[in-house]
């Protein structure tokens, strides 16, 4: 029987980056270029309390990190060429030469990013509507699971028959150790935002369908602070 463990966790064994190439980190900050305990640079696209979820280089798994083993990365700085000579109008000429005159102006916008933001109910919780598989399922926004998890009734209404599910998984809950049934799910769309083929389980006696990192896990960014929750796509 193969265990799964919820609750995201590990030790992380920090190693002292190149002076030259890396400065201290004192906390979680939003599109900063890092540099992990591993020596693998990343970007921080979110943040929960001393934890930083890094988005690697080169599209690779996003992963949470505290701040204390993180160290800011440097960029290289490129070389600027020499200004150009300036060009002189020929004797007699009417005007400069050709192509001479005013620089052409270039506006540079800001990236625009989707947000969505969600409040936390009076206990702390958030809690959103997703349409799973073309069905509404309420979830609790969860960032210690590791998975999306269907409770038997939410997996029923999205289509997934009881008796296809195979209980070959354990799971590490608050409660304790439960079985859990691994499904793959077509898609889970809050709003505009949707993602394909989403890993998740269908959890025996569990409560209330819960929203994981196999999904939060690969957003843009998303930020729990003040009691609402910020995600961007």
């Amino acid at each position: 029987m193969k265990w799964l463990v919820l609750a995201l966790g590990g030790l992380t064994v920090a190693a002292a980056p190149s002076p030259a190439a890396a400065q201290a980190v004192w906390e979680c900050t939003i599109g900063q270029r890092v540099i992990d305990a591993r020596g693998k640079p990343g970007v921080i696209v979110s943040a929960h309390g001393d934890e930083c979820l890094i988005k690697y280089d080169g599209g690779q798994t996003q992963g949470w990190t505290p701040w204390q083993a993180l160290h800011g990365a440097t960029a290289a700085k490129s070389a600027v060429p020499p200004p150009a000579a300036p060009r002189v109008a020929p004797p007699g000429s009417a005007g400069p030469p050709p192509g001479d005159g005013p620089a052409a102006v270039a506006i540079l916008r800001p990236a625009v990013s989707n947000r969505l933001v969600y409040h936390a109910d009076p206990r702390g919780h958030v809690l959103l509507t997703a349409t799973t598989n073309g069905a509404p399922v309420r979830f609790l926004v969860d960032t210690g699971a590791s998975l999306v998890t269907l409770t038997p009734n939410d997996a029923r209404a999205i289509g997934i028959r009881h008796s296809e599910l195979v209980f070959d998984q354990v799971v590490q809950t608050a409660n304790g150790p439960v079985r859990a049934a691994p499904v793959l799910l077509r898609e889970v769309r809050i709003g505009d935002l949707a993602i394909e083929k989403v890993q998740g389980a269908v959890i025996d006696n569990l409560g209330q369908s819960v929203l994981g990192m196999s999904f939060l896990g690969r957003l843009k960014g998303f930020e729990m602070r003040d009691r609402v929750l910020t995600i961007d796509w």
